[in-house]
């Protein structure tokens, strides 16, 4: 997370106090991660010991496979993960604003990712627990834009978004620690092919234990507390 201006340090701090008893026991964070497959891998070294008579060999960048997916954590559980547009060897149907195949998310894709993935899994993760009202927190990135005229529409209902949440505040949503947790493991792995470690992602993701996601949930208040005494600044999370 880099340096926050003073700005942003306020929009974190009204978030934070209007939202220090706030019930997260009824919220399912969602975003969106790039999980970045490498093999062999290769690190470019800035300087390169050469014996008398040797030639420099240039090596070349390893530009990674990619695997773009939505998916959302509750205190009862993960969603289902979402490939979408961005990931390597995934043609989306959805458009960019130059009518061309789209090589990231945009609105149209988002809100299908919301109608037929993150609303229905969870209101079934909530709902499993005898929930019947709950709400959805996500980040600022512009194709969220038209994520509450969808959830007006939805037929089931009961669902609301968290407003305002901050800019540039990975450290107050817990689900950024469970990405974190799920790269190491699917990279200790060492998948040899795009398609192993793309399997691997969803497995692990699918694998995560619902103690994790309650100690996740539960960490929120302390995030909450942390934000306000460093008057909006970075926390440790």
């Amino acid at each position: 997370m880099r340096r926050l201006t003073q700005w942003t340090k306020q929009q974190r701090m009204q978030f934070c106090k209007k939202n220090r008893d706030t019930s997260w026991g009824h919220v399912m964070f969602t975003d969106r991660k790039k999980f970045h497959f490498s093999y062999p891998g290769e690190k470019v070294k800035p300087t390169q010991w050469l014996l008398d008579g040797q030639k420099r060999l240039a090596r070349q960048v390893n530009h990674p496979s990619c695997v773009n997916v939505y998916g959302g954590i509750t205190r009862y559980g993960v969603t289902k993960l979402v490939v979408v547009a961005g990931s390597s060897k995934h043609k989306s149907k959805h458009l960019n604003k130059k009518g061309q195949p789209a090589t990231n998310i945009t609105k149209g894709e988002y809100k299908e990712v919301l109608l037929y993935s993150l609303l229905p899994e969870g209101r079934r993760l909530f709902t499993s627990a005898g929930l019947g009202t709950w709400v959805l927190q996500q980040d600022n990135d512009p194709a969220h834009g038209g994520a509450g005229d969808v959830m007006k529409g939805w037929r089931h209902g009961g669902v609301s978004l968290l407003p305002n949440w901050p800019p540039n505040s990975p450290d107050l949503s817990p689900i950024e620690n469970l990405w974190g947790w799920v790269q190491a493991r699917v990279q200790a792995r060492g998948c040899k092919t795009f398609e192993d470690y793309k399997a691997a992602v969803e497995e692990v993701w699918l694998g995560v234990p619902v103690s994790m996601c309650e100690n996740l949930i539960k960490s929120m208040p302390n995030r909450i507390k942390e934000c306000i005494k460093n008057a909006g600044d970075k926390t440790p999370h």
